[in-house]
């Protein structure tokens, strides 16, 4: 190896300082920073001798350097736990919560709580110790808000906390959760009918106990009503969760099937092309799967006019860069129409 290369063996980007000698006058130093902000300002102005010219001889920082770097940072750290704990005692302060009128804008204390705890759950360890530290305690109080916005912000902290997380999922059924959601589902509008939904598919979805229970409590005729419902992200998210169930789940295919989610998904259809439609087309594919004749039975009910609805479908061009929407079209049209005789409907004139 050269001489040039033993002489520098810094590493490439390292923070480092001149070397000198002991009876070397330092040049004015950076300011110790108090802040992350200080604390790069610190790094730029210090690495600055890096670009002087005629000043090739650098070194690594220094032990005092390092050790005020090190304390620096660790000033800067979050502790998680106690800003958890300080948002849990003020999402659990029964009195501060019920105080938020309806349609009123969230004190700025609460709406700080909510976005700290949305800040961390996502951590499955943390969304853990959120339930250790009591944090579970807010859904009561929350949803028991006639404040829309507290009741959506709670419903999207427990979809955050179930979401692929067996262990909050369980305490989601353990504490009774899955029947407040299953009775807001029925009375929620807008986002907090979505967040609702959000959160019962988030706390259903690959965890069998809470399926197996949401359709034992009667919880397909809800998801069925909600494919109707104005807020098109509701509906998408009904659909999402319906099309789940029924792939999953003989018994709650069993039950949409006898609640004809069928006339549903094609009155929706019916009304024009949205942002639903290609979640509709799926569902109705799903439940096509095994061609149940009383699925084909409903889809070709002639008062639904699904054949006609599908066919004008297909006609629009933007369809065209639909790949997988064009193609639930066809072959619902090939499952259900292609080789069948439509029934005609006679009116017969009453006897005079």
């Amino acid at each position: 190896m050269s001489s040039n290369n033993t002489q520098n063996n810094t590493i490439a980007g390292a923070l480092t300082y001149p070397t000198r000698s002991q009876d070397e006058v330092l040049p004015n130093q950076p300011r110790q920073p108090r802040n992350l902000q200080g604390l790069l300002r610190f790094a730029m102005e210090a690495t600055k001798a890096e670009d002087a010219p005629g000043n090739s001889e650098l070194g690594p920082i220094d032990d005092e350097r390092r050790k005020f770097l090190e304390d620096a940072l660790k000033s800067l750290t979050v502790n998680i736990a106690e800003v958890l704990l300080n948002a849990i005692r003020i999402l659990t302060n029964t009195e501060r919560i019920r105080s938020i009128q309806f349609g009123e804008p969230l004190p700025e204390d609460v709406q700080a709580a909510f976005d700290n705890v949305l800040e961390y759950i996502d951590d499955i360890d943390t969304a853990n110790d959120f339930y250790k530290m009591g944090g579970f305690a807010m859904f009561p109080i929350c949803y028991g808000s006639e404040n829309e916005k507290v009741r959506a912000l709670a419903s999207t902290v427990l979809a955050e906390l179930c979401q692929n997380n067996p262990f909050c999922q369980e305490k989601f059924l353990e504490y009774g959760l899955l029947n407040v959601l299953l009775t807001l589902v029925q009375s929620e509008q807008g986002e907090a009918l979505v967040k609702c939904l959000y959160a019962l598919s988030c706390g259903c979805r690959e965890y069998s106990p809470a399926c197996r229970s949401l359709v034992s409590r009667g919880g397909c005729g809800a998801l069925g009503a909600a494919l109707a419902q104005d807020e098109p992200s509701a509906r998408t998210k009904a659909a999402f969760l319906i099309r789940y169930l029924a792939s999953q789940y003989s018994d709650a295919k069993e039950q949409f099937i006898q609640h004809n989610v069928v006339r549903t998904i094609a009155e929706q259809l019916r009304g024009g092309r949205d942002a639903t439609s290609e979640h509709f087309l799926n569902l109705l594919c799903t439940l096509l799967e095994d061609l149940d004749p009383r699925v084909l039975d409903q889809c070709r009910d002639p008062t639904l006019h699904l054949k006609e609805t599908l066919e004008q479908h297909l006609g629009h061009p933007e369809l065209e860069s639909f790949t997988e929407e064009k193609e639930y079209c066809e072959e619902i049209l090939r499952k259900v129409f292609v080789g069948h005789k439509p029934v005609e409907i006679v009116v017969e004139e009453a006897d005079r």
